[in-house]
């Protein structure tokens, strides 16, 4: 009977996670990211002690309502706050504990990925007084390494030319700009792209204003398309904002575009947030035009529906800014660089002012600040 009435609770958690649930062995549960302990009866917590420790935790007590299995998972949790450890009992219907375990399961997936990744950095920045991560302290705290690369070997990979070809190149192609200058850009995507693959980078971030003099164009289309491929991409040398970008896209999946906090109205909650680079598959569309502060390269003006984004915005401590608020309007100033959203922040803009994590914001499609805050507890 015990036997039935567990898998009959793991059946139905299953269908509410859409996700077979199964118990495994001790290697593949190592691997596998969240530690959940099933725990179908009692007398069991000496068991747990002698094999909980195969893994790291938080251990996640998956009970039922029989069985004498919620007294053995307090039981457990109990060893572990003692031993300094975190845990956590799920307790309920199927249909009511699959949300948070979803959640669990979500936020396990985002930090494994984090401890996995190869943060490129070609060139960090020496103009920005604050923007500078602390790269013992970030894979301390997060996992992820830092790769640093110099600029000259860009300008060097730029030089031998070429870029591949993919749906977003042929998109830029029949645009109908300026040949010369929209190949030029193509050849700085073409050469931070080779260099992400020979350093197995899964993000990078680029001191883009070497370029000018070095090469005649930006960094800002190269951006552009690796942000629509998937890899996240930061301007500036911004090592924090680069931090920022990987941590907000593996949570949600959805590209991310780095901008300057331009303008603030405290009467109205809001803020214009601009930059001359973002996802080229975030907008509902753009214009091909140059970059704002040099008038070379290429750059996109973008439009955008309105609708939920959020902002967000961490350091490699794990201090970290995040609101969900409504793009309003975007807006084509001639005084700011070229894509402008004006965002309400219902919970106010005067934390920008009075305390900010560096310049860059971190902007993406939809509300997000509670799954960021779950990340960050």
């Amino acid at each position: 009977m015990l036997v039935a009435c567990c898998q009959n609770y793991l059946g139905r958690l299953g269908r509410a996670l859409d996700a077979e649930l199964r118990p495994v062995e001790e290697d593949v549960f190592r691997e596998q990211g969240l530690p959940v302990f099933f725990l179908a009866s009692g007398g069991i917590a000496g068991t747990f002690r002698d094999v909980c420790r195969c893994v790291e935790g938080p251990y996640i007590l998956l009970t039922t309502s029989g069985w004498n299995s919620l007294p053995a998972s307090m039981e457990i949790l109990a060893y572990l706050h003692e031993q300094g450890m975190q845990g956590e009992i799920l307790h309920g219907e199927p249909e009511e504990v699959a949300p948070r375990l979803e959640l669990l399961l979500r936020l396990a997936k985002a930090r494994r990925a984090l401890r996995r990744m190869r943060l490129g950095v070609i060139g960090e920045t020496l103009s920005l007084a604050a923007s500078r991560a602390d790269g013992l302290q970030l894979q301390q705290r997060f996992g992820a390494q830092l790769e640093m690369l110099e600029v000259q070997a860009l300008i060097d990979e730029y030089r031998r030319g070429g870029c591949p070809e993919n749906a977003f190149t042929r998109e830029l192609r029949q645009s109908g700009y300026d040949p010369a200058e929209l190949e030029k850009a193509l050849n700085v995507y073409g050469a931070v792209r080779r260099m992400v693959e020979a350093h197995r980078l899964d993000a990078v971030t680029v001191r883009c204003f070497d370029l000018l003099g070095a090469i005649g164009t930006t960094g800002c289309l190269a951006l552009a398309i690796l942000n629509a491929e998937g890899i996240p991409a930061g301007c500036e040398g911004d090592t924090r904002s680069l931090l920022s970008m990987a941590v907000l896209h593996v949570l949600t999946g959805e590209p991310v575009f780095m901008a300057n906090p331009s303008r603030l109205d405290r009467q109205r909650s809001e803020m214009v947030f601009a930059h001359c680079t973002l996802p080229m598959n975030m907008p509902r569309g753009y214009r091909l035009t140059t970059h704002f502060e040099s008038g070379i390269g290429v750059a996109l003006a973008a439009d955008f529906d309105a609708g939920p984004v959020t902002v967000f915005k961490c350091d490699e401590t794990g201090r970290f800014q995040v609101q969900d608020g409504e793009l309003v309007e975007s807006l084509h100033l001639p005084d700011l660089c070229r894509t402008q959203l004006r965002i309400r922040l219902p919970e106010g803009v005067e934390g920008f002012l009075t305390n900010p994590i560096a310049n860059h914001q971190m902007i993406c499609k939809g509300h997000w600040a509670e799954l960021i805050r779950a990340f960050f507890a």
